[in-house]
């Protein structure tokens, strides 16, 4: 077992990390180049890597990772898949229940 003294922990994460972090964001907030950051930021949502970044932000909302996010939408499109075979020759608008395996 390891002591939680000598390896930073306290209680639910590492507070001096923290701190240092949440300093070196108001020094940067304060002194840093703000305004190039938020258009280099909107260029890239602008950009082609904009889906990508606009499918973390979601994800990330969500407490997910992009490849779970990924890999829920995958599950998805073979629900689809599954359905659309399933209810060929298109007799039947296809249906799925999402979550459901």
């Amino acid at each position: 077992m390891t002591d939680k003294a000598s390896d930073g922990i306290q209680g639910e994460g590492n507070y001096e990390a923290g701190r240092r972090f949440d300093q070196a964001e108001r020094k940067f907030v304060e002194t840093g180049p703000v305004e190039q950051k938020a258009r280099e930021a909107a260029d890239a949502l602008d950009g082609p890597e904009g889906e990508e970044l606009e499918a973390a932000r979601k994800a990330s909302a969500k407490g997910r990772s992009l490849a779970e996010h990924h890999a829920s939408k995958a599950q998805t499109e073979k629900h689809l898949d599954d359905g659309l075979e399933e209810t060929f020759p298109a007799s039947d608008p296809v249906s799925i229940s999402p979550g459901a395996d």
